[in-house]
């Protein structure tokens, strides 16, 4: 298969957009106040051993397995914006729940309240997304979500290890209830943002009786497809290899490095501050050398950092560690930047007409896919096989996603037909 080609839009800011963000930026807020935190309060405040804290994630990542194809169901029944709400419900709970946790036994629920949230949720994110703005302005709105989650983890994270240093328990409990309320808050502004755009969703309502007929004959097509069986592969490689990982193994391993839980949020700060500020730039990369070219270039991105995350794990002094840290996070946050606008939208045009929703799952179910092995495969290699053998397992991880994206590349496929409105009209419609 040809590289696929960048977005098909314009620069116009379709309607909505920005109030979209907004509600995104108060969740992402949340998110980067535990980010780095987590590991460091299951394992020092609760005393939850390594095997344990593995397990957490498990659960996490296992929850939004269980409820994906439920999930894609209830979305196109019910429509993706009132299952998005649901979800925050869901992400709410578990982290209120966590934050009443005394011991391993109590952070199960939480997992799975939190994980069973944000998997509903990604089921039915891109037919949210699609159906709201549009196919043409797909990644353009990933990109500023991307951009927006960078920016809100960036305050979050700094202001995270802030309250701990400080704070010492009781921060660690700030930040868990201020994540669970910004979960309400996304969902508030997704129930106002919905009914601002009532005559849109009565269209799109019409549109998906069309398409039910189809979808429902192609239930498990997209499980079938050859191509988008490479699609799901790559994104499994990047999340476990690569995204999945900062929320879980990355903080551990600088820990068990000697990194302190404030240069921790240091990394993670300057990471999401890289993504503010490549964002921009990486979107007119993938316009310019398309998709499947941006994501090669993402993965060498990686190795490269890959290299910077090598020396600060092994140079013994702080200093050195930080610096090296940091220019980890920099170079890493290059190739987010790449991948964030160029996987859904190859999911969209891979998928036939009628069957974008099935797809759409699939690649939830394939990230959360990639959560719950995360955790489970490389969590056992720093504690029994090192630092060294971490590192190796990841420069092999890289290596298979070129492979992967090659293989991909050199398939044939009959991308789904993108329907461009001009921006005036799309724009006086919602």
């Amino acid at each position: 298969m040809p590289s696929a080609p960048g977005p098909l839009s314009t620069r116009a800011t379709p309607a909505g957009y920005r109030w979209f963000l907004t509600g995104w930026g108060a969740t992402a807020f949340g998110s980067g106040l535990v980010l780095p935190l987590i590991v460091a309060y299951l394992r020092e405040t609760l005393r939850v051993s390594t095997s344990g804290v593995s397990l957490y994630f498990a659960l996490f990542a296992l929850s939004g397995l269980v409820v994906n194809p439920f999930a894609a169901w209830i979305g196109r029944v019910r429509g993706p914006g009132p299952t998005a709400v649901a979800a925050t419900v869901f992400q709410a709970a578990g982290a209120t729940w966590l934050t009443t946790a005394d011991a391993m036994a109590a952070t199960v629920p939480a997992a799975c309240l939190s994980g069973a949230g944000t998997g509903i949720y990604y089921a039915v994110q891109t037919p949210l997304l699609t159906k709201t703005f549009g196919d043409a302005a797909l990644s353009r709105v990933l990109s500023g979500q991307h951009r927006v989650s960078a920016l809100m983890m960036t305050a979050g994270a700094l202001l995270g290890g802030q309250a701990v240093q400080w704070l010492g328990t009781d921060g660690y409990t700030l930040c868990l209830a201020a994540n669970a309320a910004s979960y309400l808050a996304y969902g508030v502004v997704l129930v106002h943002f919905g009914r601002t755009r009532a005559e849109l969703r009565g269209t799109a309502s019409g549109t998906a009786g069309a398409e039910a007929a189809p979808a429902r004959g192609r239930r498990f097509a997209a499980l079938r497809d050859p191509v988008f069986l490479r699609l799901l592969v790559l994104q499994s490689v990047f999340v476990i290899f690569g995204l999945g990982q900062f929320e879980s193994v990355v903080p551990a391993v600088m820990r068990d490095a000697h990194f302190s839980v404030v240069a921790i949020s240091v990394v993670i700060a300057c990471n999401t501050a890289g993504i503010i500020a490549f964002q921009g730039l990486a979107l007119r990369v993938v316009e310019r050398v398309g998709y499947t070219g941006a994501l090669c270039v993402a993965v060498l991105s990686w190795m490269v950092a890959l290299a910077f995350q090598t020396g600060a794990l092994l140079v013994p002094a702080p200093r050195g560690q930080l610096l090296l840290g940091v220019l980890y996070g920099l170079v890493f946050a290059v190739g987010q930047c790449l991948i964030a606008p160029s996987v859904q939208p190859l999911v969209t045009r891979t998928a036939p007409p009628g069957a974008v929703e099935s797809y759409a799952a699939a690649t939830s179910l394939a990230h959360g896919l990639g959560m719950f092995v995360a955790p489970l495969l490389l969590f056992p290699v720093v504690e029994s096989g090192g630092t060294g053998t971490y590192l190796c397992v990841q420069l092999l991880g890289y290596g298979l996603a070129l492979y992967v994206l090659w293989s991909f590349q050199t398939r044939t496929a009959t991308p789904r037909e993108d329907v461009v409105q001009p921006t005036d009209k799309t724009n006086a419609s919602q």
